[in-house]
């Protein structure tokens, strides 16, 4: 099923629409424009791979957030400590 991405022009919205032949074009949901571009996406795959593959990539970027969170308070506890 062709599922394509646009971004509306009027407002920057950018949304999914399934687009079938007998469909009326699409609209923003956003503010009901019309004037859209379609955008370039990637394909969506799913495997094994994939999901392990992002999960762990979810994990890194989850962990990193956690280390910048703490290296955050540790700086802001020394500078009012002092």
């Amino acid at each position: 099923m062709p599922i394509y991405e646009y971004e509306c022009r009027s407002c920057g919205h950018q949304f999914e629409q399934l687009v079938l032949p007998q469909s009326a074009p699409p609209a923003c949901p956003a503010c009901q424009s019309q004037d859209l571009e379609r955008m370039l996406s990637m394909f969506a795959v799913n495997s094994e791979t994939t999901r392990k593959l992002a999960l762990d990539a979810g994990r890194r970027q989850a962990a990193k957030i956690r280390r910048d969170k703490a290296h955050a308070e540790h700086e802001e506890f020394h500078h009012h400590h002092h």
